[in-house]
């Protein structure tokens, strides 16, 4: 169904791993079944609210940021505005 929801699910259940977490104990910590987590998995098709279940067992929150917001964030990382100041060429720090 949905590419996106593929991923979420694949990156909560590497966030998973990563903690320790097995993708079955994962599935488990919130009533489903591994073979579950996995068909969901495949078929990017997961309610919303099993999503934020998942997300909460890893300490995570899902939200919605615009799309431009990444690209955003990168240009004032790279220009040196993300912190709300500019460094000029030179300035040294305090």
């Amino acid at each position: 169904m949905s590419k996106q929801i593929q991923q979420l699910i694949q990156q909560l259940i590497d966030t998973a791993k990563a903690q320790g977490l097995s993708q079955a104990q994962l599935a488990e910590q919130v009533g489903l079944s591994a073979v579950g987590l996995s068909k969901a998995k495949t078929r990017g098709d997961m309610r919303a609210s099993t999503l934020a279940e998942l997300a909460a067992q890893l300490n995570l929150e899902l939200t919605l940021v615009p799309r431009s917001a990444p690209q955003r964030a990168a240009e004032a990382i790279k220009t040196g505005t993300f912190f709300g100041t500019r460094r000029t060429a030179g300035a040294k720090d305090k």
